[in-house]
């Protein structure tokens, strides 16, 4: 069940709203203009050197975390605590939450070519507190956030939206949404190509949600087909409870904590090709 009791830290990642598209960028400074991710790299590249990371088999989690890119791009200055453990999560060093001056996490990233590279982050704080710098351990991880030009456009749909509880079978709102999500498509590019990505929550077991996650994929991917979208233009997959976008405490699947992972509970479509 996604209600359910799961040992494990939490990892969790901002929020995503009911239909965003495109993605964010991302500021180092909080009176600055927004850098890309080269611009950052390159500024830091001095204070770079000053920086010592930790060795990654010193990490509670030495495997990391998949990330949520956009959340990264959202780092800046001035970022209380509070703020950056909604974004990235627990850092995955044991260095202690409240006092000190330094977390560090590692993450995989997504490369161009479809694989994933891992990185070492780290983020340093002011004498308040406030996030004071952000570092890479290679300077090559930062130009992994750089928007590209093919990069797909996103759209996000809730699950709770799309589905009764612990259903893969689409409710009368989800056949709704889902169609007007096909006609957006249409409309908005020539000749699509569309990858759906189911999600879950982390409440229950891995392989469950692996599961759930996958029928759900395939259920919204199944609609688009009765929209109009051609078949032979989709594909879907599911991530379980991976990729969350929201950071939320607690361990028993409370009312309360089930409403905070709401954002998580979602179905991701990345559309590809010439806009119209």
């Amino acid at each position: 069940m996604e209600l359910g009791t799961r040992h494990g830290m939490i990892l969790a990642l901002g929020a995503v709203g009911l239909l965003t598209l495109g993605l964010q960028g991302c500021a180092m400074g909080t009176e600055s203009p927004v850098q890309t991710a080269n611009e950052q790299a390159s500024s830091m590249s001095e204070a770079q050197n000053d920086v010592t990371f930790p060795e990654p088999g010193d990490a509670w989690m030495e495997e990391g975390t998949y990330v949520n890119i956009e959340n990264l791009r959202k780092m800046q200055v001035g970022l209380s605590k509070d703020q950056l453990y909604d974004l990235l999560g627990r850092p995955h060093f044991s260095e202690g939450l409240f006092g000190v001056r330094e977390w560090n996490y590692i993450f995989q990233l997504p490369t161009s070519n479809g694989g994933y590279m891992t990185c070492q982050y780290q983020v340093q704080f002011d004498a308040d507190m406030l996030a004071e710098s952000m570092h890479w351990r290679e300077s090559s991880c930062a130009a992994l956030l750089e928007l590209q030009e093919s990069e797909p456009t996103r759209m996000t749909l809730s699950a709770d939206t799309l589905f009764d509880f612990d259903s893969a079978q689409l409710s009368h709102e989800g056949q709704q949404r889902v169609a007007d999500l096909a006609g957006r498509i249409r409309d908005d590019f020539v000749e699509p190509s569309v990858m759906v990505v189911g999600h879950t929550d982390r409440l229950g077991s891995d392989a469950y949600n692996q599961a759930l996650s996958e029928r759900r994929a395939a259920t919204v991917r199944s609609a688009l087909v009765s929209s109009g979208i051609a078949p032979m233009t989709m594909q879907s997959r599911g991530v379980g409870e991976r990729q969350p976008v929201k950071h939320c405490d607690g361990d028993r699947g409370t009312p309360g904590l089930k409403a905070c992972l709401q954002p998580n509970r979602r179905v991701d479509i990345e559309v590809s090709g010439e806009k119209r």
